[in-house]
This record gives C-alpha cells, sequence and structure tokens, in this order.
C-alpha cells in the first residue's frame, strides 16, 4: 500500500511523528509493504505546504527547529486564522494525521477537523482525545459510511496500545471496570508535593518541565484526565458518555500537608479515573484518592500512567507506561498508520454494550 499523508499540527508531537516516519520508512517497507508520500503540513503559527509531488520533511523540519516558516518550501503559504478544514480539503492526501491543539471542555477545534476529513473521505489518525469523548459514535458511522479508518492510539496513555490491547487482544471479554491514574502533571506535582514541595513549586517545577502548560487548569482541574476516561468508557466499554456526565475533582484545592501525611503514613494520593457499570449504565469518575501503597496505581511515580481493565474473564490486566514523551505519543500514530493499512479500517471495536 502507498498512502499520501498530511500532517495537521506540527508542533512537538507532529515533529516527532514526521521524524518517526523518516526513520521507519525502510522497516514500514520491509515488514508491511508500506510507503508513503507526504502532500502537505500545517501548522498554527509557521505556515502550511501542499505539494502533490511530495514535501521534503527533513527540510520542513529543519525549518521549524530554526523558528522558520514552511512558507520558504515549494507550495508553502502563510498561516491563516481557521484554515484547518480548507487544509483538509485542498491537500490531496489519503490519510490525515492530526496532531492540533485542542480544548478539552470542548473538543474543539479537534472535533471539526476529524469530521471534516472523514467527510472529505481521508483516513484519520487523530492524537486528540477530543473527537472521540464528544463524537466517538457519530465519528465512527461517519467513518463507516466513508469506509475510510478512523484510528486514535496516541489519544490514552500516549503510544501505549490500551486501546490496541482492547480492540486486539481482548475479543468477546465483558469490561465491567476501568481504573487508572492517566494525567502525567498532576501525578508529578502530587509526588513532588509528596517530597516536601509547596503546591505551586511544583505546578512551577512541571511547566519549566514542559509538561504543564502556562493555564494548567485542563490538568490540575481534572479535564484533562476526564476526556481520557470518557474515552476508555465510550471504546472500551460501549458507553456515549461526555466529560460533562463525570464526576469530576481536580487537585488544586487538595492540601500538601495531607498528602504528605498519607505519604508518611505508606499511602499515596493520586487523581484516579474509574469508569463502571451500575444499574445497566456506565458512569465515571475522576478525583484525588488516597491509595494504600500496595495498590499498583499508588505506585506509579512521575509522568508514569497505569490503566487496568476488570472483565469476565481476565480479573484484572494493568498495563503502564513509563517516560512519555512527544515521540512515543508520535510512535502511537504511526502504529495506527500500519493497523489501517494492514485492514483494521475503524479503529477499536466496541467491546460490550450492556
Amino acid at each position: 500500500m502507498h498512502l499520501n499523508v498530511a500532517l495537521l499540527g506540527f508542533g512537538n508531537v507532529g515533529r516527532a511523528l514526521a521524524g518517526l516516519l523518516v526513520e521507519k520508512a525502510p522497516v514500514l517497507e520491509a515488514q508491511f509493504g508500506l510507503t508513503y508520500t507526504v502532500t502537505g503540513i500545517a501548522t498554527r503559527s509557521r505556515g502550511q505546504v501542499i505539494d502533490s509531488k511530495g514535501v521534503d520533511v527533513r527540510e520542513a523540519l529543519a525549518l521549524v527547529a530554526k523558528g522558520e516558516a514552511l512558507a520558504a518550501l515549494p507550495g508553502g503559504a502563510p498561516s491563516r486564522p481557521d484554515a484547518g478544514v480548507e487544509f483538509i480539503r485542498a491537500c490531496p492526501a489519503d490519510l490525515v494525521f492530526e496532531s492540533i491543539w485542542l480544548d478539552p471542555r470542548t473538543g474543539q477545534p479537534a472535533t471539526d477537523y476529524a469530521r471534516a476529513a472523514l467527510s472529505a473521505g481521508r483516513h484519520l489518525v487523530t492524537a486528540n482525545k477530543g473527537p472521540v469523548a464528544f463524537a466517538y459514535r457519530e465519528l465512527s458511522a461517519l467513518a463507516r459510511t466513508k469506509d475510510v479508518g478512523f484510528f486514535f492510539e496516541s489519544t490514552v496513555m500516549d503510544g501505549a496500545p490500551v486501546l490496541g490491547i482492547a480492540r486486539e487482544g481482548l475479543p468477546g471479554v465483558h469490561v465491567k471496570r476501568i481504573r487508572g491514574v492517566l494525567n502525567s502533571t498532576t501525578n508529578g506535582i502530587l509526588c513532588r508535593i509528596e517530597e516536601g514541595l509547596s503546591y505551586e513549586a511544583a505546578l512551577a517545577e512541571m511547566q519549566a518541565a514542559g509538561l504543564a502548560e502556562t493555564d494548567p487548569s485542563a490538568d490540575v482541574d481534572g479535564w484533562d484526565a476526564t476526556v481520557k476516561i470518557v474515552v476508555l468508557a465510550n471504546v472500551v466499554m460501549g458507553a456515549d458518555l461526555r466529560p460533562q456526565d463525570v464526576d469530576r475533582e481536580g487537585i488544586r484545592h487538595l492540601k500538601p500537608e495531607i498528602v504528605r501525611g498519607a505519604a508518611q503514613a505508606g499511602d499515596h494520593f493520586k487523581l484516579l479515573c474509574e469508569a463502571w457499570r451500575e444499574d445497566g449504565e456506565v458512569k465515571a469518575s475522576v478525583r484525588p484518592a488516597r491509595l494504600p501503597g500496595t495498590d499498583p496505581a499508588a505506585q506509579v511515580r512521575g509522568a508514569t500512567s497505569i490503566v487496568s481493565y476488570y472483565t469476565d474473564v481476565l480479573p484484572n490486566l494493568t498495563i503502564i507506561e513509563h517516560d512519555p514523551s512527544p515521540r512515543t505519543t508520535g510512535y502511537g500514530m504511526l502504529a495506527d498508520m500500519v493497523n489501517l493499512a494492514r485492514g483494521r479500517h475503524h479503529g477499536p471495536a466496541i467491546l460490550a454494550r450492556s
């Protein structure tokens, strides 16, 4: 299979994916018979480029690394506000990789971009949680109607195959509960508070490390974790939740002395994400929880994430991802492209509805 691909978003994740596309091209061809041409790249601040003959990815990476614009490339143009949908329609691509900025409270503009890509008959691989949290059933149905792929492995735990394991490794199971620690920033903050830092100092450290935004509310108020548990509930448990359906509480008002007191007693506070079945419905929560030190979720430190599936056959299947990075997120998108080429067209199937 040969795919013409477009990259919508060329930030840390988009550039990591581009680097992996270059690095892994020989492996993709040798192992899977998969080749590709990058026919377009669009950014919010560095312009865009469309070239049906192929964009020089190495040159694009070098330009952006120097702070220059993609407009310098053949087919390049300046950035324009809200040009994402136009780029999707104009770029001659079979597959759109989407990794733009997302508002986790609304799922936009990623959900609109996902809808535009699928409506145009493009395969879609997204790293954004919004389309799955806010419009999973609609977009899955649209992908089936258009006979294109809709993949999103990197939406939860970066490149760890938490959705791929559910899709490929758990056929026919009944998932009763999902439980995990899914937000790196809050986990890092809580660990540093245990070690003696104030909340403000721990947050500043996460911001300096690039793990937290200047406005950290999406993380510390639980929005990022909420969107992730909604993705897992919708895809793996067959729910139809939205982030506003989740019982959400962040860590902003958790007192440091309580966190440190728990640690001294051998327990640990975590921003715990859960989805479970109750009275024929799937419910979900995100809230700080004091966990005993023997709990695997209590033992994850720093940016490490963990998720456990509780099923009718496998009592507890736990996946841990250590030290994620833009490269691991980019790898999840690359794996999605390979799975699309292998014929797994529409992403993870709903495993159980009752």
